[in-house]
């Protein structure tokens, strides 16, 4: 009897929620498999089931790490979807997720700020004034990353699980539409799956919904790509020297180079 009940807590264990997730294969949309063609998810691994499951969790109940998230960290207004968390084997970091819109560094953020905007930006570039130093969300397109946090461990442990920094490179797929894109601003350490103004216009999803006579917008449609935005990071691939001027087609280069490599592997 004693052999038999040992078995069977042998066989629980090795059938638990977290390790059968381990076990699943990820398939990406449909509706990318033409710019994702020669990826093999396969070879991927799960970062850490159970943290991404916490992503879960807050979509569902509003608890991240055992905490009620209230307020503007609540999740189930804007789920996060994060269905999946991945590493290949160059370290590459993939997840999907929801897109949800930052304004962070725009002329907007910086002169007429809703309750959850900000002028200042996570990365900035060098030996520049304010607000010029900041990263433009209507020009550049950027993705966010969970930093913000009630503690030291919340605010590093998605850097610490996945290797991504600040200033680290990325490409972002949405449908058919490969956008190569940086790590520059931060956001809380609960959300995962947000990004700048002008990654949603080259995605196909502007969100701009009134320009200003000088070029800037005034006014957006601020609500999210629900789900099925998939997002691939390089670890350790920020760029010395960044400038302005330079950003755009030195971040396209390299990232898109890096993206190709991972096709190749």
């Amino acid at each position: 009897m004693r052999k038999i009940i040992a078995a069977a807590f042998v066989l629980v264990l090795a059938y638990t929620p977290s390790r059968l997730a381990q076990q699943m294969s990820y398939t990406p949309p449909p509706a990318s498999a033409s710019v994702l063609t020669g990826i093999n998810f396969s070879a991927a691994s799960p970062v850490n089931e159970a943290y991404r499951a916490e992503f879960d969790r807050c979509d569902k109940e509003n608890i991240f790490k055992g905490r009620t998230m209230t307020g503007f960290r609540k999740c189930s207004g804007d789920p996060n979807r994060v269905k999946a968390l991945l590493r290949f084997p160059d370290q590459t970091i993939f997840f999907e997720s929801k897109l949800s819109l930052d304004i962070d560094g725009s002329h907007k953020a910086c002169t007429s700020p809703g309750l959850a905007d900000l002028c200042p930006t996570w990365f900035a570039w060098d030996n520049l004034p304010e607000p010029q130093r900041y990263v433009d969300s209507d020009k550049y397109p950027f993705v966010v990353i969970p930093i913000a946090g009630s503690n030291a461990s919340n605010n590093l442990e998605f850097r610490n699980k996945t290797g991504i920094n600040k200033g680290d490179l990325g490409v972002v797929v949405f449908k058919d539409k490969v956008v190569p894109v940086f790590v520059a601003d931060g956001g809380p350490y609960n959300k995962l799956g947000e990004g700048s103004q002008a990654l949603f216009k080259a995605l196909g999803e502007d969100r701009c919904s009134q320009m200003s006579s000088t070029g800037h917008c005034e006014k957006y449609r601020d609500f999210s790509i629900p789900s099925g935005v998939l997002v691939f990071l390089f670890p350790n691939s920020k760029i010395q020297g960044l400038k302005p001027d330079n950003a755009l087609e030195k971040i396209r280069a390299e990232a898109l180079a890096r993206f190709e490599r991972l096709k190749q592997d």
